[in-house]
Parts: structure tokens; sequence; C-alpha cells
């Protein structure tokens, strides 16, 4: 799908142009999501200007991300979306900045492009190139980002009074579902950090010097966010470092679980052990056996196995094995 920004009355106004139409010359910003052969091909004709494909928008190369042709500049950039799922993932956007258009390509719906696109709907954002809405898009981003972060730090917050309270009762943590939490956390910070990484070098690529710059407000816009991103990669490692933290404090958690359980069935087995050797003993069929024929003979041999089995276990609780 196309779609088409374009400005009139101070506000931006989307459009939805079909394969095969003209775009609006007056259009501030031109958005393809998951455009088809048709599609880009229309753009491309329109604009004078060869789109990366799907999989060259995979690329990790710096050189394949960031480069110019002519005065049109190209730069992909990873974005997280989905993050509210299972299967969040990574969705490569490329900005391709034309004289005073912005064209995206992306093959995703990341809720910063959704929650940018109402802010334009409901008229609290305003631009008049395609400079001002990359700024903007990235300013999104990085805020989205931001908020992802958060949720991620509150959620390994609670994960972690519930593993460490005091008053915990040994099984009421399902250890299970606090790995599988703590991997999750850490699959979202991880593609949090790459996000950071890529919108980073575009930021650092739109500011570089050049014939034209930036106006002053879209320069303050873009300092303000490389300031949030460096400020977020700060507390990316920190939260990095403290799922890191929780995850081997979990591990070791439930290691001392497991030796408890294999303790007390090893006490079990050697308080056991006596009273078994005692039974053993007079479970034996040799004709003469003295104490098969007292009279007190059958209570004897059970208070023996009793107190074989209690002197161990007194032993055990004073040396505190238990």
């Amino acid at each position: 799908m196309i779609f088409a920004y374009v400005q009139q009355d101070g506000n931006l106004h989307k459009r939805q142009i079909a394969a095969g139409d003209a775009l609006p010359a007056e259009a501030v910003w031109i958005d393809l999501l998951e455009p088809d052969d048709a599609e880009s091909f229309c753009v491309e004709e329109a604009l004078g200007l060869e789109l990366p494909t799907r999989e060259e928008m995979k690329e990790i190369e710096i050189s394949s991300r960031l480069y110019m042709e002519g005065p049109i500049s190209f730069m992909t950039a990873s974005v997280l979306a989905r993050s509210a799922t299972d299967r969040p993932v990574s969705v490569p956007v490329t900005f391709v900045l034309t004289g005073k258009t912005l064209v995206t390509v992306r093959y995703g719906d990341p809720t910063s492009f959704r929650q940018f696109c109402q802010s334009i709907e409901r008229g609290t954002f305003h631009a008049h190139n395609g400079e001002e809405v990359l700024a903007g898009l990235l300013d999104a981003v990085v805020d989205r980002i931001a908020d992802i972060i958060e949720r991620v730090q509150y959620e390994m917050d609670e994960l972690s009074l519930k593993v460490f309270t005091k008053h915990r009762v040994r099984g009421d943590v399902n250890f299970d579902n606090v790995l599988r939490q703590v991997g999750q956390g850490q699959g979202l910070v991880a593609r949090a950090r790459d996000s950071l990484l890529t919108v980073g070098r575009v930021v650092n690529f739109v500011s570089r010097p050049g014939e034209t710059k930036p106006d002053k407000a879209t320069s303050r816009l873009l300092k303000t966010v490389a300031r949030d991103i460096s400020s977020l990669n700060d507390h990316v490692t920190f939260l990095s470092n403290n799922i890191n933290f929780l995850l081997s404090a979990t591990l070791g958690m439930i290691n001392n679980e497991q030796t408890t359980i294999i303790k007390i069935f090893s006490v079990v087995a050697v308080v056991l052990l006596p009273p078994t050797w005692v039974a053993s003993v007079y479970g034996m069929n040799f004709e003469f056996m003295p104490e098969l024929a007292w009279e007190w003979g059958y209570p004897m041999s059970i208070g023996l196995m009793v107190l074989a089995a209690v002197l161990p276990y007194l032993f055990f609780k004073y040396r505190r094995w238990l």
C-alpha cells in the first residue's frame, strides 16, 4: 500500500494511492507499507530513484544501510515491532530523503509508526518537509523503545521481588516460568539495543555536515533524539546486567532447591539404614538364635530399630545438617 501525506492548511493529510496513480506533487511523506512490485515501480518512476529490495534492506553492512546516490540519502534502521507478543521482531525500515520529500519502505507495522500517524491525524504534529517528518519518526521510534525498556524493567523488578522475597514458601514460584520470562526480557532488551544502534546511525548520518543543513527546529529535534539514544543505551546496559544477575541468581536458587531435595533423600536413607540392618539380622533363618525364644524379644527388636533410627537423626540435628 502507498500512503501520501500532503500538507494542507498547516496540517498533513493522509491519502491512499493506488499503483499506477500519480503521486501528489505536494506530498511531504510517501509511506510504502509492504509494497508489491507494481507499487514500488510507481514510486520509483515518479521520483526517479531505485528503492532497495526487501532482501537488501536486511543486509547488516553499514555501507548497505547508509549511502547516497547523488543528492538522495538512503538510510535503513531496525525498528522493534510486536513487542507485546511472545514473538517480537526487528523490522527493517528504509528512509529515503529526496529533496523535501521523505519516502519510507517497510514490511511491517511497528507501533511507533502507528502512533506517529495518529499524532498526524490528530493534528498534534506539523511538518513542512521530509526532514521534519524524518526527525519526528525517529523521535517516535526512540520514544517507543523507551516505553518498552520501562515495561521490561518493571516486569523484571516484579519478578525479582517474587523470587527473592524473604517469606517465600518453597514451591510457590514456578522457576520454569521465571526462566521463560527472563529469556523474553533479555530478548526484548537485545532487540531494543539493536534498534537504538541503527537509529543512532541514521541520526548521525542525517546530522552530518553537507551542502544543505536541516532547519533549526529539525536540528534541535535530532540532537534531542541523539541524547535520548545515548541515555537509553546506558540504561539498556544497566538493565541487561540486572537481567543477567537475575538469571544467575534464579539458576542458583533452582540448584539450592534441588540440593535440598537430594539432601532429604540422603538423610532418610541414612536414618533408615540401621533399622533395616536390625530387621535383616532377626530375619535370618538360623537354627540357633537365642533372642527368638525370648518372651520380650519382639519388643526389644522393635525398640532397637527405633533407637537406631532416632540416634542418627539427633546427630544430624546436633550438627545442623537438617
